[in-house]
């Protein structure tokens, strides 16, 4: 255990390294496009392996909501970590935990943000068939304290 512990910090402290590269390099903004479209890609993926899963034939805000938390967010945040649920017709989604502030990066710069972003906007928008607007509520990298976001259906 010790050891692997010893990985992750190392793995840990050179990725932040190079994020902070890139950021000298690039922009705040090229991160933060990347970071985007890999959320995206990931929610591509998530839709298709949640309906597999729990053999849904059609999402509802209910069943989406259900199925990401116990299939994509505990798994990752732990229980509680996140909380999704059905709001008049959209979904709420609000994150008590924040995966990149647990590994110590440094999250004001708002990189990670997106990566979030676009794993939920991507994955419902992939759920409903529709082009789901996301309004962003509040960031934990804005000193709240947690993220929350609407997603509009």
């Amino acid at each position: 255990m010790a050891d692997d512990i010893k990985k992750y910090k190392f793995i840990s402290s050179i990725f932040k390294m190079s994020i902070q590269e890139m950021n000298n390099i690039m922009g705040p903004e090229t991160i933060k496009t990347v970071y985007r479209l890999i959320g995206e890609r990931v929610g591509e993926g998530i839709v298709k392996r949640m309906k597999e899963r729990f053999k849904i034939d059609a999402w509802t805000p209910e069943n989406f909501s259900e199925a990401i938390v116990s299939d994509v967010l505990n798994p990752v945040l732990g229980e509680g970590g996140a909380e999704v649920k059905p709001e008049n017709g959209n979904i709420r989604v609000k994150f008590n935990v924040c995966p990149f502030e647990l590994a110590e990066m440094d999250i004001t710069h708002l990189f990670y943000c997106t990566y979030t972003e676009g794993l939920i906007q991507t994955s419902a928008s992939k759920a409903f068939g529709t082009n789901v607007e996301l309004e962003q509520i509040s960031l934990k990298a804005d000193g709240k304290s947690c993220c929350e976001f609407l997603l509009k259906l």
